[in-house]
């Protein structure tokens, strides 16, 4: 009979027990010692270097190669602050599974958890490793086994557990150390002190056994043998190694026989009697309990932060363990992360991923039908996606489809190993997908809309506010003075001999003198001031809360600024300015009529200055209208 090529629909064996601690013996002595789901980054610690298949998930979700290659062996505590309290968390919500082999199960966890702590003492005092390091190898030796254990498929479809380990793209120190211990005979090297840290966790078993902490699939060995084979040190571990475990058990609540701690009545989810009050608890939202997550918060005004809330809505409702929100490139068949949300700080190394064939294909076949696709590892690895993100399944869910660039939700579960259902999953998921189109589409069109408001009401030359928004913000900043009393100072700005200019140099060097001076203009103003073009090269700068003699400082800076600028563009550039206030009983028309006057007087003295209008009370007829402006003076 032919055999299955690896990973062509495999389902991963820790599926099958996502975490020693979902099973019933030691889901009973959790009850009983009233234990609760840690939160706490210490207590999150201490519960995965107890769990060996919760750590190897954990493993496997820390070092994906969209965040980072690590080719170094981690701790439980750099696990748990590179994934973060709430993505770790998920690693212990499972529900009690029970099983027919689960004294064999039980009998290898404490075997484990012995080896990870002789492992430890063994690293402190050789110093060839990292303690907390050779702790989490300790613990993980033995996954292999627990891989064969677990697999629920025949032994001829069987993938091989050094398979999975491959597949799992584990940090190279640890896949190394997993393979040499399924190649290399079981008895001790004998080499003395030898810097291989194979070799320290084959001693680190040994002392396990001498302990009492047998490996289930291994012949016992007789204690004189052991003992022939330790050094003098390796047996002071020895002597320790079952106190130490038995402790440290006993603190957990998972010895047998430990007394219920004193507290508050344990939270569903660990306790078995509760489990199924813990699981609806945490069952996931429906597709309304989506779409109104997204429609209630505040109107977004960025496209990056509604793709942020999808991402967020998706993981806050259940929905998935991580989200990472992509646009999809159908040239170069490629996805470009642009948001995730896992609950963990750390930033995306990589963000641009290549598609494998049928992924592509996958994709491209939900953006035309407007359904999530569901990637599943391909045969024989073929799945560059889902490697890079180191997952066995991803929804993809479209967004704005019909853009020539759309994008893609990205939903992930491999927290939990909870399988995702097409059925079940896609109408929420696409809900979600659909309620994203509407919100960027609208953004989308109130970005056009204020874009075209932005064009109706400045110039587009300076990119100063035009004439008429100009003349509105003068009404306001009028009635406000009129209102409290507050000073109010205008400058008329005008480029001196700009005709001359432009018949001289042509008018896109007018074109130019006329942004220099937009420019200047800008940067030297407050942002409660106001700038606009007036008309043709004049120019209107309002200054509410300004005193004369603060807006004459001004005006001497802007003058000498602009003259500057032109010999910078090598071009004859000056301004005249006339400067006037506000008046109790101004009208716009008079101050504008005033600030005209002032301007004519620097045009008189020889340009390139400033006068001001600011001394004497006006004469003017009530019927007198400011000059048109425009015209060469």
């Amino acid at each position: 009979m032919p055999t299955t090529p690896p990973f062509q629909s495999a389902q991963n064996p820790l599926r099958q027990l996502p975490t020693v601690l979902a099973l019933p013996a030691l889901r009973r002595m959790l009850a009983r010692s009233g234990a609760t789901p840690p939160d706490a980054e210490d207590d999150l610690v201490g519960w995965l270097e107890l769990d060996p298949l919760s750590a190897a998930r954990a493993l496997r979700a820390a070092t994906p190669q969209v965040f980072r290659d690590q080719d170094s062996l981690p701790s439980a505590r750099s696990l748990v602050r590179e994934l973060g309290a709430p993505l770790t968390g998920r690693l212990f919500a499972s529900e009690e599974i029970p099983r027919a082999d689960a004294a064999e199960l039980l009998e290898l966890w404490q075997h484990a958890v012995a080896t990870a702590h002789a492992a430890r003492e063994l690293a402190l005092r050789t110093e060839l490793f990292a303690p907390d390091a050779a702790y989490l190898a300790g613990l993980l030796h033995d996954l292999p086994t627990w891989l064969e254990q677990l697999d629920p498929t025949p032994t001829d479809r069987r993938i091989l557990p050094t398979d999975w380990v491959l597949h799992w793209q584990l940090p190279k120190q640890l896949s190394e150390l997993l393979l040499d211990l399924v190649v290399a005979p079981p008895e001790r090297p004998t080499s003395e002190a030898r810097p291989d840290l194979a070799a320290l966790i084959r001693g680190a078993e040994m002392l396990a056994e001498f302990a009492g902490y047998r490996h289930p699939g291994r012949a016992a060995r007789a204690l004189e043998s052991i003992t022939a084979e330790l050094a003098p040190f390796e047996l002071d571990v020895a002597a320790r190694l079952r106190q130490q475990v038995d402790e440290r058990l006993a603190r957990h609540g998972l010895a047998p026989g430990a007394p219920r701690v004193a507290g508050d009545a344990p939270r569903p989810g660990w306790p078995a009697a509760d489990a199924a009050a813990g699981a609806q608890a945490a069952a996931p939202g429906g597709a309304d309990e989506l779409v109104l997550s997204l429609l209630d918060r505040a109107k977004h005004e960025r496209y990056r932060d509604i793709r942020i809330d999808l991402a967020e809505a998706a993981v806050r409702s259940g929905r998935c363990d991580r989200a990472f929100f992509a646009s999809w490139d159908p040239v170069g068949v490629t996805l470009t992360l642009r948001a995730k949300q896992d609950g963990s700080s750390r930033r995306m190394s990589e963000t641009k991923l290549a598609a494998s064939r049928p992924e592509a294909a996958r994709l491209l076949q939900a953006i035309a039908t407007q359904t999530p696709a569901l990637l599943r590892t391909e045969p024989n690895g073929d799945g560059a996606l889902l490697r890079a993100l180191a997952v066995d399944e991803l929804l993809a869910v479209p967004v704005n489809g019909d853009f020539e660039r759309p994008s893609f939700l990205l939903l992930d579960r491999s927290l939990t190993l909870k399988a995702f259902d097409e059925r079940a999953d896609a109408p929420a998921a696409r809900a979600l997908g659909l309620t994203g189109s509407l919100l960027i589409q609208n953004l989308l069109l109130r970005r056009r809309r204020q874009r075209a408001q932005k064009f109706a009401l400045t110039d587009p030359l300076t990119r100063l506010f035009n004439r008429r928004m100009g003349i509105h913000a003068l009404e306001q900043a009028v009635a406000r003075t009129e209102r409290d009393r507050s000073p109010l100072t205008v400058l008329m700005c005008d480029l001196d001999h700009f005709k001359q200019l432009n018949d001289t140099h042509g008018h896109l060097q007018g074109d130019a003198a006329l942004r220099a001076t937009a420019d200047v203009l800008r940067t030297m103003v407050r942002r409660n001031d106001t700038v606009c073009r007036y008309g043709g090269e004049e120019f209107l700068v309002m200054l509410p809360d300004t005193t004369p003699d603060e807006a004459t400082v001004l005006a001497t800076r802007m003058f000498t600024a602009v003259h500057a600028r032109g010999e910078t563009l090598e071009l004859p550039l000056s301004v005249s300015i006339g400067l006037t206030c506000h008046r109790f009983g101004d009208s716009v028309e008079s101050m504008l009529l005033r600030a005209d006057r002032a301007l004519y007087a620097s045009k008189d003295y020889g340009r390139n200055r400033f006068s001001a209008d600011v001394d004497y009370e006006d004469d003017v007829p009530a019927d007198a209208e400011p000059r048109d402006p425009g015209h060469e003076r």
